[in-house]
């Protein structure tokens, strides 16, 4: 039981270094695949709403599943132009990210009207500002950034998961090579015709 427990933590050990090793090196394919895969689950669920609407016959509802429409639509977008939905996603982002950075720079400006603010405080906002500067300059190239940080986490995962499996299987065939054969033979409990031979 314990070896087959072992067997599956290095099966699964393994098959998150190698995930992480290719959201690593492949982390644009890797955004692309996401919102192709997004774009089925879409996609999926509208075809049956309209396939059924026109199989019911009698049974059908008055009313068109627009909405089923609508999701067929959006799912085959998804999976046509999987790029172009993330550079409008990141350039989203980088404006969102910009004009937050400006909006608490203008506030502490402010502020200094009728307090003392520390430089410290701009820290953040200028960091959002430049973030969502470089965002809405490269936006493809930063969305394959949180897939990078993925993949760095999988594979630090798997490898100290390897590391604690090796040092465990090591120092448990110590301790079964340091425990002698006779030890074991006078641990062990009495069998029951000696039980029976010490009430006589």
């Amino acid at each position: 039981m314990m070896t087959r427990r072992l067997n599956a933590s290095w099966i699964r050990s393994v098959f998150a270094l190698i995930i992480g090793v290719l959201l690593v090196m492949y982390p644009g394919e890797a955004s692309l695949y996401l919102v192709m895969a997004i774009g089925a689950l879409f996609l999926l669920p509208g075809l049956i709403s309209i396939v059924s609407y026109f199989t019911l016959g009698e049974r059908r509802p008055r009313v068109f599943p627009v909405v089923g429409l609508g999701s067929a639509l959006l799912g085959i977008w998804l999976l046509v132009m999987p790029g172009f939905f993330i550079q409008i996603l990141m350039y989203v982002l980088g404006v969102m990210l910009v004009l937050a950075g400006a909006n608490l720079i203008t506030g502490l400006v402010k502020a200094r009207s009728y307090a003392r603010v520390a430089g410290t405080f701009y820290v953040m906002p200028v960091l959002l500002l430049v973030v969502g500067l470089v965002v809405l300059v490269n936006p493809f190239q930063t969305a394959a950034v949180p897939f990078i940080i993925l993949g760095v986490s999988s594979i630090v995962y798997a490898v100290s998961d390897l590391v604690n499996h090796y040092k465990f299987r090591r120092t448990r065939v110590e301790i079964i090579e340091e425990v002698p054969v006779e030890d074991v033979t006078e641990a062990a409990p009495p069998s029951l015709e000696n039980k029976e031979q010490t009430e006589q």
